[in-house]
């Protein structure tokens, strides 16, 4: 990757003092930031702090387009400046270790001088409320598998996917397999993404030594020794209905179909035991599943 590097940021609704955390983080870290708002209550607050950062440039939205629009707009308008070699993409409530980004480029660099055709990379990400590390998936055959990186470790880890917040995709990637799917609204797109980038022929990689604190999911429950993602109902209905539309795109591997069909009903079973107001969970669930049948896509009829 050469060129200059820029981070887009997408914020809906953030606490003031995340964004001040994050842009106080990130400044030294990056050449410019484009900070896309979607169509926050508070985004006048935003506005006002801008004021201590004049690298970044603010694009805001008046409603909330979606996550995969919001990212466009800011990759957009940061490649519109031709010294810009690559983009850093990141949520409001992601915060990145003060030496994060040097240490991806560090590694980049490290794996392109070692033949790798790379397409992006992405940090560590660990969950602030247990200190612990996130899995990085592989997807072999039918199989998912889950490496959770130790904090001793320091060599490149292959992955299949990337968790968009954090990951650093260069210019030429992007120009290669296009930009984020505005369908999907949110959950899934960078699945989607990195299917995309690997059927080009891309390679991604999580970088051991680059640290990201990052929060999946309202809280976290643990089921027969794995831990699962808890999520709001209006969430749910887009993990039920992006899971068919995922089935639906042709550079998906026919194994990875499979397997999501089988999981997107059988791990629904499991959720409605666990959590309360069931009947909603269900009524939003099966509103996702239908929706993503008659491809009815981007923001939900259930939002409010």
């Amino acid at each position: 990757m050469t060129g200059q590097i820029a981070a887009v940021i997408v914020t809906y609704h953030p606490l003031i003092a995340n964004i001040q955390q994050l842009l106080e983080r990130l400044s030294p870290q990056v050449d410019s930031i484009v900070l896309v708002d979607n169509g926050s209550h508070n985004v006048e607050e935003i506005e006002k702090i801008l004021d201590n950062y004049p690298q970044t440039t603010l694009i805001s939205l008046a409603d909330n387009h979606g996550i995969g629009f919001a990212q466009n707009k800011g990759i957009v308008f940061a490649l519109e400046k031709p010294e810009i070699g690559g983009v850093i993409l990141f949520d409001h409530d992601s915060l990145p270790e003060a030496q994060m980004v040097q240490q991806l480029l560090e590694a980049w660099k490290l794996l392109a001088i070692n033949g790798h055709y790379l397409g992006a990379v992405g940090p560590i990400y660990r969950d602030p409320r247990t200190l612990r590390n996130y899995p990085i998936s592989v997807f072999q055959g039918f199989r998912l598998i889950h490496n959770y990186p130790q904090n001793k470790d320091t060599q490149p880890i292959s992955a299949s996917f990337l968790i968009s917040s954090g990951c650093l995709i260069d210019r030429k990637t992007l120009e290669a397999t296009g930009f984020m799917n505005e369908d999907f609204f949110i959950d899934y797109i960078d699945i989607e993404w990195s299917f995309r980038a690997c059927n080009k022929g891309f390679e991604l990689f999580a970088i051991p030594t680059a640290i990201m604190w990052h929060q999946v999911g309202d809280d976290r429950l643990k089921v027969l020794g794995r831990e699962i993602s808890i999520h709001s109902p209006l969430r749910r209905y887009y993990l039920a209905r992006n899971s068919i539309l995922m089935l639906k795109q042709p550079h998906i591997h026919w194994q990875y179909k499979v397997r999501e069909l089988f999981y997107t009903v059988s791990r629904v079973v499991v959720y409605i035991a666990l959590v309360p107001q069931k009947r909603k969970y269900l009524k939003y669930i099966l509103y996702g599943w239908y929706d993503g049948i008659v491809n009815r896509v981007g923001k939900s009829r259930l939002s409010s």
